[in-house]
């Protein structure tokens, strides 16, 4: 008899209903065997929990549902992106090491080596370009001066990029680039390094979106004055050059009557958007073309841009000023 014979005998034998022509029949509706609930059964079955980046454990006491949202937001460009993985890891590769941001190089160099990437063509990145193909040129340039200068990108560079890649891929780079920008300084602010076991792997959580809604967030200082003892800042100097407010102004309407570098998508695309989201997508430009050609970053993003607004319950007044001195140092008439 084969071995595995017993065993299915024995089982059969436990069961009600099974173990004979005389076996009582089981009452109906009724399970014949009583089944534990979901914790309990996890309290019985030991797991390790999947480890977190040390730029998570760092936020998550001060804003946990942002870091949620954050998690998400890194898992979607890091192993759902609609770029090919090199492309996307290759943009972040360039963005992080422009920023200096040893920690986002790692992990992109550790994404492209799970691409397929050898460590002869990591170490080209880095290199001469001259070594690398026209598209790969094309890409880490475009991608440098996104990081250092993105008010110099030319109407003639961008309008390459469509023909090379066309709308969707190009608007998926930005996404990617804005991204890897906004993710490479906030690691350089929190001066984190690389975890003994990273880089960790791209990881779903899996996190519940009404649970983390319903958490918590610390209570935030008042911000009517400065807390604690505040020394003067020395030696900053804001330098705006020699452009005034009225040429701010100036410089702001002419961008209002510039064509698009990109064509609209068709709006019918906006059909199954909620209705605030829809509304947005109609009425700002930049919407319109993130939207229309790549929904599900546009949603991610703003996911975690809300969280972090109704968590970190910003001053308007403080938040505004912050977000004009920002654009207004990166040229961004818009």
């Amino acid at each position: 008899m084969p071995r595995g014979i017993p065993m299915v005998l024995a089982l059969a034998l436990l069961l009600p209903g099974v173990g004979g022509a005389h076996a009582e029949k089981p009452v109906p509706d009724a399970p014949p065997l009583p089944a534990c609930q979901d914790d309990e059964a996890w309290s019985l079955l030991p797991r390790k929990n999947p480890p977190l980046p040390a730029w998570a454990r760092v936020l998550v006491k001060p804003l946990p549902r942002t870091t949620g949202a954050m998690l998400e937001l890194d898992y979607l460009h890091r192993a759902r992106n609609p770029l090919p993985p090199l492309l996307a890891g290759k943009l972040r590769w360039m963005a992080a090491h422009t920023l200096g941001s040893v920690y986002a190089e790692r992990y992109a160099e550790a994404d492209l080596r799970r691409a397929g990437m050898s460590e002869a063509d990591l170490k080209k990145l880095a290199g001469d370009p001259a070594t690398l193909s026209a598209d790969d040129r094309t890409l880490l340039a475009f991608a440098r001066k996104m990081t250092r200068a993105a008010s110099t990108v030319t109407d003639a560079e961008m309008a390459d990029l469509l023909r090379r890649f066309g709308p969707d891929k190009v608007v998926a780079m930005v996404h990617t680039l804005a991204y890897a920008n906004f993710h490479g300084r906030i690691i350089l602010a929190l001066g984190v390094e690389v975890e003994p076991q990273g880089p960790i792997p791209p990881h779903d959580y899996g996190l519940d979106p009404a649970k983390r809604t319903a958490i918590k967030s610390p209570r935030r200082p008042s911000l009517e004055g400065p807390v604690g003892k505040v020394d003067p800042l020395q030696g900053v100097k804001i330098d705006w050059g020699k452009q005034g407010f009225d040429m701010v102004l100036q410089r702001l309407e002419e961008q209002k009557n510039r064509a698009p570098r990109i064509s609209l998508p068709d709006k019918k695309q906006f059909a199954k958007l909620p209705p605030s989201a829809k509304r947005q997508a109609e009425q700002i430009v930049w919407m319109t073309v993130s939207m229309g050609f790549q929904p599900e970053l546009t949603r991610a993003w703003f996911e975690c841009l809300r969280a972090f607004q109704s968590e970190a319950q910003f001053n308007r007044v403080f938040s505004g000023s912050v977000f004009w001195v920002v654009t207004r140092t990166n040229d961004c008439f818009y």
